[in-house]
């Protein structure tokens, strides 16, 4: 039973005449609100996709990201979003003449390609920025994660399916985009949402990094390690993915001072900085799913650099925090 707490008289605390505390209980309610929005988008197990990973993907994620966007309008907040989406959009520019190079000298295919250029952003930029620098920061990885998913489903989609035109309705109805939006919204309009429905989105998208962090525990669990590990051109691909990427990024960072742009520039950029640093787009590997390519390859890509990645990110972070200062 909950109650409302009420002061007695000696000024110690107790409980109240009224035994229910209405906020709570409509927190309770929200959840099981969740809990059936998930359930009409197939995410329990069972029913073809891995029920913890895509309920992070589906549930999880949107609650973070439209919980970060519940922050003051400020001018200063606005520069940093504007600052993290040029980043973003210059980023992805420099792969894309990346990828076209390594297309013509090492004739990688259109899945190298892809896991060269997409990072899993979407998946972990979240956890770690909730983890290292707080829940107020996670508005800035949108402007990554927005960009890059307008990229998978044009280009990637393209390169992979090899079909000429845009899936606008892939694109439309992601979930992540669709959250972005909902929060971009009510950010510009400066709509507030009630109390209740603010701390049931903390509740559920504080979850996304130890939940992401099992998610892929559970990926690595489900593929051949020793067989992923015997080929040498995976390698290849994940140091690729892994530190050239960041380095361009970082080089790029460097060589414009954008560092310097805002007093907090140095810490919006890192976190489109720590996207460059993940392992390759899961997304790849359903792309690769969708258009009968060869999807195992792509998943073993992912498996070895998401192992890798756990010496590669501090590394990269302390070459950032050591260039940027």
């Amino acid at each position: 039973m909950l109650y409302f707490e009420t002061e007695k008289e000696d000024g110690s605390a107790g409980h109240g005449n009224c035994p229910v505390n209405i906020s709570a209980d409509a927190e309770i309610f929200l959840y099981a609100g969740y809990g059936l929005y998930a359930g009409a988008y197939k995410a329990g197990a069972g029913r073809g996709k891995p029920g913890v990973n895509h309920g992070v993907g589906i549930l999880v994620s949107p609650c973070a990201i439209i919980n970060a966007f519940q922050i003051a309008y400020t001018r200063e907040t606005i520069q940093g979003l504007l600052l993290a989406f040029a980043a973003a959009i210059a980023i992805h520019v420099v792969y894309l003449g990346l990828i076209g190079l390594l297309g013509r000298l090492w004739k990688f295919s259109a899945i190298e390609r892809a896991s060269v250029m997409y990072s899993n952003a979407g998946n972990m930029i979240i956890p770690v920025v909730l983890s290292v620098l707080g829940p107020e920061w996670v508005l800035y990885s949108s402007a990554f994660i927005s960009v890059q998913i307008t990229l998978q489903w044009t280009h990637a989609r393209g390169m992979i399916s090899h079909e000429k035109g845009v899936d606008l309705k892939k694109l439309f109805t992601n979930v992540n985009i669709i959250s972005i939006l909902v929060g971009l919204a009510l950010f510009l309009l400066g709509v507030r949402l009630p109390t209740v429905m603010t701390d049931t989105l903390k509740t559920v998208g504080g979850l996304m990094a130890p939940l992401g962090m099992f998610v892929m525990g559970m990926l690595m669990a489900g593929n051949s390690l020793k067989k992923s590990f015997s080929n040498p051109q995976i390698y290849k691909i994940a140091l690729l993915r892994l530190c050239l990427c960041p380095l361009m990024m970082l080089g790029l960072i460097r060589l414009t001072e954008a560092y310097k742009l805002l007093p907090d520039a140095a810490t919006v950029l890192y976190i489109s900085f720590l996207a460059c640093t993940t392992p390759p787009s899961v997304t790849t590997t359903q792309l690769a799913v969708l258009y009968h390519e060869d999807a195992g390859y792509s998943s073993a890509i992912n498996i070895v650099s998401t192992i890798l990645c756990l010496a590669t990110i501090p590394l990269m972070t302390m070459l950032y925090w050591h260039v940027v200062g």
